[in-house]
């Protein structure tokens, strides 16, 4: 359930189809995303569960397999 609303996010920001967003899609090289927005998509994932993410994370994502580790983490911390 994450997973998908964290690619319908990725899907909503890249303009590329959540259904061809895999765990091993890169965020830049794959989706063209730009640091402004890893910012946004970052924001959507907070507003949507509720939590707080440091703006230091950005820094360590590289795939979207690291933003589903990132949230799941944030999100165990929340508990």
């Amino acid at each position: 359930m994450m997973k998908q609303k964290i690619n319908d996010i990725l899907a909503d920001v890249s303009g590329v189809d959540a259904g061809r967003i895999l765990e091993t899609t890169r965020l830049v090289d794959d989706l063209g995303l730009t640091s402004f927005d890893l910012a946004d998509i970052i924001v959507s994932i907070e507003d949507e569960y509720g939590v707080s993410i440091p703006d230091e994370e950005l820094q360590s994502l590289q795939t979207v397999g690291d933003v589903y580790e990132l949230a799941g983490r944030v999100l165990k911390n929340e508990d």
